[in-house]
This record gives structure tokens, sequence and C-alpha cells, in this order.
């Protein structure tokens, strides 16, 4: 038991220490409650605790910037652009706001997908948002 988490990581020493001090921070938050922190940055990460306390991994997909930067990278012609807080729409009508829509269309489809598969029967989850990107992730 690690500060009151059961960690069921298969492989701890490999487990980043922010993601293990999030969900202990969580479970402290909200304990003996189902909880989801998502963090924002280089990479978005999702990391549960339920109400037992038990972790038993999480996920962890390209952040906003790299997803961006890795269509300017891989491709031939797609431009480098940044990302808009106002956006807010379901598709793009140029190139820029395709761009635009599929990497911040895709991260919100991402967020709800992982949301709903953390709710438990009764529906109750506490999200916690956190990172440099996570003015992102509250829009959606």
């Amino acid at each position: 038991m690690t500060s009151g988490i059961n960690n069921h990581y298969l492989t701890p020493e490999t487990l980043g220490p922010d993601r293990l001090a999030a969900v202990i921070g969580a479970y402290h938050m909200f304990p003996g409650q189902n909880s989801l922190v998502i963090t924002g940055g280089t990479a978005i990460t999702y990391d549960g605790v339920d109400t037992a306390g038990n972790y038993f991994g999480g996920s962890i997909s390209p952040g906003l910037n790299m997803r961006y930067k890795a269509l300017n990278n891989y491709t031939a012609g797609l431009p480098l652009i940044e990302p808009d807080a106002g956006f807010d729409t379901p598709y793009g009508n140029n190139t820029t706001t395709a761009i635009r829509s599929g990497v911040q269309n895709g991260i919100k489809y991402e967020l709800t997908g992982f949301i709903e598969s953390y709710k438990t029967g009764d529906g109750q989850l506490n999200i916690i948002l956190s990172g440099g990107d996570s003015i992102f992730l509250i829009l959606y």
C-alpha cells in the first residue's frame, strides 16, 4: 500500500511519480469515491482510483501540442498550427481548421470516451483536471 492506495500497477518502478501522486491526491481529496485524474501536458494521462483505493493503471496518449507537431513533422504538406481555445466546430472548412478539428475534437472524443469507461454502475465519478493544457481539457 502506498499512501493509502493499493497499487496494482504491474511495473511500479516504471510508473511516473506524477501519475502515482495524482491518484493518491485524488483518493485523499475524495476518499471512498471513484476518481479519474486527467493530466494534459506533453502527454495526456488518464489515471483512476476506485472507492477502495485501488489503482490498476491508466492510459497515456499524445498531448495537444505533440499531436499538432506530429501532423507537421510526419506529413509532407501539413503546416504547424497553434491550438485555439475558441475553436468550437465539429469540422474544418480549410486545412488549418480541419487540422484543428481533428486534433482538438479528437481529444474531446478521447476524453469523453475515457470518462465514460471509468464510470461505474452508479455513474458517480470525480474528474480532476491538471497540467499545463488543462484549460483545453476543461473546454470539453
